[in-house]
C-alpha cells in the first residue's frame, strides 16, 4: 500500500471514532442537557492537560523554550482579543442553550446558561479545534513518511487522545449555543482539516513539519484560553462552596489525557 493510502485511512479513522461517539450522544438531546455541565468540566480538564502535558512538551522537543513560551502567550492573547471583538459585535440576546434550556431568570441549579460571552466563544473554540486537528494530520503524515509502523502507532495514540478532547469540544459547541446535532456537524467540519494537514505534509514533506513545530505552542495557548474562559462559567463556587462533582469531572479529563500521554 502507498504512503498516501495508509496516511489518509489512518487520519480518517482517527476522525471517525470521536465523530460516531458524539453522534450517538447528540441523538438524545435531553441527555446532553443533563450532562452538559459535567461534560464542560471534563473538557476543561482535557484542554489544560492537552496543552500542558502534550502540546507544549512536544513543542519543547523541537524548538527552543523561549519561542515556545512566546508563541503560547501569543495564542492565548490573540484568542482573547478575537473573543472581545466578537463579543462586542454580538448584539443577539442568548437566554439559554439553543436546545430548549429554560431562560436565564430561573435556570435549574445544574444547567449552564449560555450568555453572550459563551456565544462569542463558539468561533474561538472552532478555530482552536481546526488548528489542533490540522496539526494532528501533519504529525500522522510525517511519521508515516518516516516509517509506516511508526505512523500506525502515532495514529493510535492521537486517536485515543482525540476521543476525550472531541467530547470536550462537543460540549463547548453546545455551550456556545449550537444544538447537539449541529455541534456534531461542526466537529465533522473540523475533522476535514486533519485530512488537509496530512495532505499538505505528504505534498511538502519537511516544510509542513516545520509549520507544525510552530503551530503546537500557539494551539496550546488557545486551548488554555478556552479552558480559563469556560472554567469561569462552570466552576465558580456556589455560596463559597466549590462544585465538587464538576471538579471531579475536570480531574477525570486531566487524568485521562495524562494516562494516554504516559502510555505514548
Amino acid at each position: 500500500m502507498s504512503v498516501w493510502f495508509r496516511t489518509l485511512v489512518a487520519v480518517g479513522l482517527v476522525c471517525a471514532v470521536p465523530l460516531v461517539v458524539t453522534m450517538l450522544l447528540a441523538a438524545n438531546e435531553g441527555l446532553v442537557r443533563r450532562v452538559l455541565p459535567n461534560l464542560l468540566s471534563f473538557g476543561v480538564g482535557v484542554l489544560v492537560a492537552s496543552a500542558g502535558l502534550h502540546l507544549l512538551p512536544e513543542a519543547f522537543e523541537h524548538t527552543a523554550p523561549l519561542p515556545v513560551l512566546a508563541l503560547a502567550v501569543v495564542g492565548f492573547a490573540a484568542f482573547a482579543v478575537v473573543e472581545r471583538l466578537l463579543e462586542g459585535h454580538d448584539h443577539g440576546h442568548v437566554h439559554g442553550l439553543a436546545m430548549g434550556v429554560p431562560g436565564h431568570e430561573h435556570p435549574p441549579a445544574d444547567v449552564v446558561v449560555a450568555p453572550r460571552a459563551s456565544r462569542a466563544l463558539l468561533p474561538i473554540a472552532f478555530g482552536a479545534d481546526v488548528l489542533h486537528n490540522f496539526v494532528d494530520g501533519i504529525l500522522i503524515a510525517a511519521t508515516f513518511l518516516i516509517r509506516p509502523e511508526l505512523g500506525l502507532l502515532t495514529a493510535l495514540a492521537i486517536g485515543l487522545h482525540e476521543l476525550p478532547r472531541e467530547l470536550g469540544t462537543f460540549g463547548l459547541f453546545v455551550h456556545g449555543g449550537l444544538s447537539p446535532k449541529r455541534a456534531v456537524l461542526f466537529n465533522a467540519l473540523t475533522a476535514v482539516f486533519a485530512l488537509a494537514g496530512a495532505t499538505l505534509t505528504l505534498l511538502l514533506g519537511a516544510v509542513a513539519e516545520r509549520i507544525a513545530e510552530y503551530a503546537l505552542p500557539f494551539a496550546a495557548g488557545t486551548m488554555l484560553y478556552i479552558a480559563v474562559t469556560v472554567g469561569r462559567s462552570v466552576l465558580p463556587p456556589v455560596d463559597g462552596v466549590l462544585p465538587m462533582r464538576r471538579m471531579g469531572w475536570l480531574a477525570a479529563g486531566g487524568a485521562m489525557v495524562a494516562l494516554l500521554v504516559l502510555q505514548h
